[in-house]
């Protein structure tokens, strides 16, 4: 995977919505990537050097390299499909 950053960050903090737990959006960010209500993010958890991340897919796409299995409640397992292959 090829990670270019384009130089623009922010910082969220994380809000509590009941049972759950959530991120608010910039609007610069959802109005620039044509986001909408209902539109489906996908995210993934990752490690950069030695910290942990989430890595955000905002085309509604995700990652196409890895098979996904939905578990439940819009939680997926992921597994590389170069790995399955063999």
């Amino acid at each position: 995977m090829n990670i270019n950053l384009q130089g623009l960050g922010w910082v969220v903090r994380l809000q509590n919505r009941g049972r759950n737990f959530g991120i608010s959006l910039v609007k610069e960010l959802v109005l620039g990537n044509a986001l909408k209500k209902g539109s489906e993010l996908y995210y993934y958890l990752t490690q950069v050097d030695d910290s942990p991340a989430i890595l955000v897919f905002l085309d509604e796409k995700g990652l196409e390299d890895f098979e996904v299995t939905k578990i439940r409640r819009g939680k997926v397992l992921l597994k590389n499909r170069a790995s399955t292959n063999e």
